[in-house]
């Protein structure tokens, strides 16, 4: 029954808990074993059993007095250590940031535990949450479950790690360049990164506001096991907030039917990624969708830019956060970026930032007739643990297999990792889903038909990773 319930979706967990069949705190001590079975991952890095038990029983509760209930009533979540989390550290991974302690949820938190769910542990990140690697001198490294000499991604790889492991069905995760996909591909799962503005992002312990593309490239969003638990994580994280200016009031974007799918297998590839690119495809065919192989020759164009713009903003962290709080790891990586890309000069910034308009306009033309795209997440299988900061030169050839990656933060495109029923380096093949911005609905509707078709992989990680250490 233990396994039964942590490999089963949020939604049919719910089903069970509203039907009498389970109750919300057996559902949560379930989850609280696994995290103990589970805690050489290093995935979860701050709990708070105590006060999961008493929200679980007070959601029991609820539930015999024939209270109204949310969609996640009862449903243990996780949230990574970058958001604000009432009574919790938002220290980002940085030890000297650990005390710092927010006074109230963050809009997306808030409104997860409005829906009933159950925040069960908080998720480890790099510092700063900048590395594709999880690790830091506050918690120490994440393993990937399914192969511990490889990486869980960065920066959300405790989310990925977790969820794979069989510990909660809803991560959150945030995404500059792939922060919530990588993970989710390294770990075999599913991972959305909506369009800016459709998830509201407020820290009440920010001490300042972020640099303007950063602003513009970051989205939060859901990680899950299922296509129906993700989608309904988004919906329930997604809307207009006040506390975000740039955040959107709900709306749907549609398609003319058939949608057209366009297949890029770049030949850089590995070549099991782009057999699960083609198998995807030829799944989506089956269903009426009309797809056809193409390339988009501006990609590499446009991730360079955007990598100038991005390492150039964050350089302006570097003496007030980084030199005073980072540990050598994170100065290391600082280093090794701009050494591959070296800061823009003021000119150069204005110049490659208003280039977004130019990217935007071309991408949005080709989507005119290809709304959804298939493309590699990584054109490698998830890299050696701790790779991206061994050497500049490993660093720079990292970051040459994510221009797929990256690139749709500059573009600002809803895309989401699905993991395939291929295998590479142990680990499920995730391929890249992409569509037009703010077409959320498309890209998650075409996930639910690969998933009904039997497409997708839904296997847990749960022992693998012990079997590598």
């Amino acid at each position: 029954m233990t396994h039964k319930i942590l490999s089963m979706s949020a939604i049919d967990v719910s089903k069970m808990i509203r039907n009498g069949e389970t109750t919300c705190s057996d559902v949560l001590e379930t989850h609280l074993v696994q995290i103990d079975k589970t805690a050489y991952l290093n995935a979860v890095t701050t709990r708070y059993d105590d006060v999961a038990r008493q929200a679980a029983d007070d959601a029991d509760q609820a539930l015999k007095r024939g209270d109204t209930i949310g969609p996640l009533h009862g449903i243990p979540v996780t949230i990574k250590e970058n958001i604000d989390q009432k009574g919790c550290s938002t220290n980002n991974g940085v030890k000297a940031f650990a005390n710092v302690i927010a006074s109230e949820d963050a809009p997306l938190v808030q409104r997860l535990k409005n829906a009933g769910a159950i925040p069960i542990g908080r998720t480890n990140t790099p510092e700063m949450s900048w590395r594709f690697h999880t690790d830091n001198v506050l918690f120490g490294q994440t393993l990937n479950p399914w192969n511990s000499k490889l990486t869980p991604g960065g920066s959300s790889g405790g989310a990925g790690s977790s969820l794979a492991a069989g510990v909660g069905y809803i991560a959150h995760g945030s995404d500059l360049a792939g922060s919530i996909r990588f993970p989710a591909y390294c770990c075999g799962v599913l991972g959305l990164r909506p369009s800016h503005g459709r998830i509201p992002f407020y820290n009440s312990t920010a001490v300042s506001e972020r640099p303007m593309t950063i602003q513009l490239s970051s989205s939060q969003g859901p990680l899950a096991r299922s296509v129906g638990d993700l989608k309904l994580a988004y919906e329930i994280m997604a809307g207009s907030s006040d506390l975000d200016s740039w955040s959107l009031p709900n709306f749907e974007r549609h398609a003319n039917s058939p949608v057209r799918v366009a297949l890029i297998t770049p030949p850089e590839a590995h070549p099991q990624i782009n057999k699960a690119i083609e198998t995807m495809g030829q799944v989506l065919a089956r269903q009426g969708y009309i797809v056809e192989t193409v390339s988009l020759d501006f990609i590499k164009e446009a991730f360079d830019r955007y990598m100038a713009i991005l390492i150039t903003e964050v350089f302006l962290q570097k003496e007030l956060i980084v030199d005073k709080f980072g540990s050598e790891q994170l100065k290391a990586a600082y280093e090794y970026y701009a050494q591959i890309v070296p800061p823009l000069s003021h000119g150069e910034y204005a110049k490659s930032l208003a280039s977004r308009s130019h990217y935007h306009r071309l991408i949005d033309q080709f989507q005119r007739k290809f709304p959804l795209i298939l493309s590699p997440i990584c054109t490698n299988h998830a890299f050696e643990a701790g790779a991206d900061i061994k050497s500049v030169e490993h660093l720079k050839n990292l970051m040459q297999t994510m221009t797929y990656l990256g690139t749709m933060n500059f573009l600002d495109l809803p895309s989401m990792n699905v993991p395939t029923k291929g295998v590479l380096e142990g680990i499920p093949v995730g391929v890249q889903l992409i569509g037009p911005r703010y077409g959320e609905d498309l890209v998650l509707e075409a996930a639910r038909v690969l998933e009904e078709q039997g497409a997708l992989s839904s296997n847990l990680a749960m022992s693998p990773a012990e079997n590598t250490l």
